[in-house]
């Protein structure tokens, strides 16, 4: 059950956790009613979810009743379906209202006996090492843990020596993150520009050829790159011992000029030699082709963590490593550069632009909010204080449409 999408949950599924007898455990849990109406109902819900995200995450399957074995076990039992239409949203903001931090759930509704009603599948997001969720609603104000088949409350001990462990775990991480980075900028020497979008909590599985596929590369430029000018050497991924990688402009890996790799730990690199790289004096670095590089990089990350389940928040590093002075420029028209920073070239040297941590999902679809940050951020390397590409409102200025292709352009305003 836990291979399957939640989207792709049917009525089939779940008649076969009856049939197959499949028990509670410390990721699955099967409740017959779900009343709103009645406090008990929501302060358990509150429980359950906070639980869940406290251990290892898990679905909750609301309208599936539950039964005992004779040896005591609790098993999926029949179907009972639930009839009121608005119960999602309003358990998210039950849930979301009483649980601090918030946790990070997504609800799917399986419509069952001839869309006589429906099983509401709540999944929860597990918290990893970075939090500890707190159920604050209904004079509560206590954390709880998943068990093997029931929600346990944590006792003093457990939430100090949690506390602990996250706090050691973020340095781990962090320290974890960098050698990542180091080891993949090693592979590429000639490229000037690289942009890195690393999980925070990936590990050694989460992207495993076996289960993506051998033609991974194929299915991402028919989808998300399909409209971008990564899209052919994406298309061009080979499995590798460490995930998938794809370069060209060069024979051998260390002599590319334009390189793609997705990493079995989810992590994302796209990198490529830049335009600065021309004889213009100063060198010309063409700002729409940073964007290009970066939306890429995050469309790429998007769709590879949505499709493998990750849920947890990533880092996003703009590296350009530029070895003569140069200008941020807009799109060359002809031999004329319209120059973004109308002073004095910025200095030769390497400039990382950064957003430690965002969750991709949490962005609904859009990478406005992310490509907007980092293009600030380039933009200060110049001296500006903004990204003059955006008016006052925070929206992109309708006059960038010119400069922009269809596809930036409409992210960026979206």
């Amino acid at each position: 059950m836990f291979r399957l999408n939640l989207k792709d949950i049917d009525e089939d599924n779940l008649k076969s956790l009856e049939q197959s007898e499949i028990p509670e455990s410390i990721k699955l849990e099967f409740k017959r009613e779900l009343n709103l109406a009645d406090r008990r109902h929501k302060a358990e819900a509150a429980k359950d979810v906070s639980a869940m995200a406290n251990t290892v995450g898990g679905r909750i399957f609301y309208g599936v009743d539950e039964k005992s074995l004779a040896d005591g076990s609790v098993v999926a039992g029949p179907i009972a379906p639930l009839t009121d239409g608005t119960i999602d949203s309003r358990l998210e903001d039950v849930l979301l209202s009483s649980i601090h931090p918030r946790p990070h759930i997504q609800t799917h509704k399986v419509s069952v006996q001839n869309n006589a009603g429906f099983v509401l599948v709540v999944e929860v997001r597990p918290a990893y090492a970075s939090d500890l969720h707190m159920v604050t609603g209904f004079k509560e104000y206590r954390f709880y843990r998943r068990g093997e088949m029931r929600t346990i409350l944590m006792t003093e001990p457990e939430i100090r020596e949690r506390y602990l462990r996250i706090a050691t775990s973020w340095q781990a991480l962090d320290a974890e993150m960098e050698k990542a980075c180091a080891e993949e900028l090693a592979l590429v020497p000639k490229t000037q520009e690289s942009v890195l979008v690393i999980p925070w909590f990936g590990h050694r599985d989460l992207v495993n050829p076996r289960h993506c596929g051998h033609d991974f590369g194929g299915e991402l430029y028919a989808g998300p790159l399909n409209n971008t000018d990564w899209k052919h050497v994406i298309r061009d991924l080979k499995v590798v011992s460490d995930g998938y990688r794809g370069y060209g402009g060069g024979e051998q890996l260390h002599d590319c000029q334009i390189y793609a790799c997705v990493r079995r730990t989810g992590l994302v690199h796209f990198a490529c030699a830049t335009a600065a790289e021309q004889t213009h004096n100063p060198t010309c670095l063409p700002i729409h082709e940073c964007l290009a590089v970066l939306f890429a990089a995050l469309v790429t990350s998007h769709y590879v963590l949505d499709k493998c389940s990750y849920w947890g928040p990533v880092r996003v590093i703009h590296r350009l490593n530029i070895s003569s002075p140069f200008h941020l420029t807009n799109v060359a028209k002809g031999e004329n550069w319209e120059l973004y920073t109308h002073k004095k070239p910025i200095t030769p040297g390497v400039y990382e632009h950064t957003i430690p941590e965002v969750d991709l999902r949490e962005q609904g679809g859009s990478i406005k909010l992310v490509l907007r940050e980092l293009l600030h951020q380039i933009f200060q390397t110049s001296g500006e204080a903004a990204c003059p590409w955006f008016v006052e409102s925070g929206d992109i200025d309708p006059k960038m449409e010119s400069f922009l292709p269809p596809e930036l352009f409409k992210h960026l305003s979206g």
